[in-house]
């Protein structure tokens, strides 16, 4: 399926949102933040979230800053 990742256009194989985070390489997902198509998914909720053929996925850190 055609994924839209931080405005970035993307093949994915997959099926859901944690299947994604993996294929990223997002080894730590402290701090992480993911919205699709504008709505944020809880962690809790990454491995049951099917992701759909032309989703847009922002993928948010925090950083540490002062």
């Amino acid at each position: 399926m055609n994924l839209l990742v931080n405005n970035e256009a993307r093949q994915f194989s997959g099926n859901n949102l944690s299947e994604l985070v993996e294929s990223l390489n997002l080894v730590n997902t402290n701090g992480i933040a993911l919205a699709i198509n504008e709505k944020v998914v809880p962690k809790n909720e990454w491995g049951g979230f099917q992701l759909n053929d032309n989703d847009k996925i922002l993928i948010i850190k925090a950083t540490q800053g002062g």
